[in-house]
């Protein structure tokens, strides 16, 4: 269950100095910062859609080869600097934008719904006067009439017809 980057078979002699950073459709090169504070400024500054975004939205991963198969994996601000240290020389990064959140009048009540009922022809009303009562049950002490399955049915099909 070998884990391994993208780009790990690339890597150049030099430390990585330029990373790729690719949001929508677009790619930029921009300086490598440890300092995950200043990854993001490099991110604003490369992409101008960012400047008014909450850094709490704006999200960098990595995409990693994993059995066979592509999978992306985010980086937290607190898990950037070390995986900045093992980034390759234009190794690309991947920004999203989650969506923004907005509650609106928070105190206000639920919503209220009205409803018309035209008086007899409810189809509540219409619906309890089609019920036939509930046959009682037998309150005898023998055990062969009180609740007997066969019993209960019956009565409650001789009560329905």
């Amino acid at each position: 269950m070998a884990t391994h980057h993208r780009t790990t078979g690339r890597r150049s002699a030099a430390a990585a100095d330029v990373i790729t950073y690719r949001l929508d459709d677009k790619m930029m090169y921009v300086p490598l910062d440890f300092n995950w504070g200043e990854a993001l400024r490099h991110a604003r500054r490369a992409f101008e859609k960012l400047a008014k975004i909450d850094e709490k939205r704006i999200t960098f991963s990595v995409n990693i080869v994993k059995e066979g198969q592509r999978s992306s994996v985010g980086i937290t601000p607190s898990a950037w600097q070390s995986v900045a240290s093992h980034l390759a020389r234009y190794e690309i990064i991947d920004i999203t934008i989650t969506p923004e959140v907005i509650v609106t009048d928070t105190d206000a009540p639920p919503p209220r719904y009205s409803y018309s009922v035209e008086k007899g022809n409810s189809s509540v009303e219409a619906r309890r006067r089609s019920r036939s009562p509930s046959p009682a049950l037998s309150t005898t002490s023998n055990s062969s009439s009180k609740l007997n399955p066969k019993r209960v049915l019956q009565r409650l099909y001789n009560g329905l017809t």
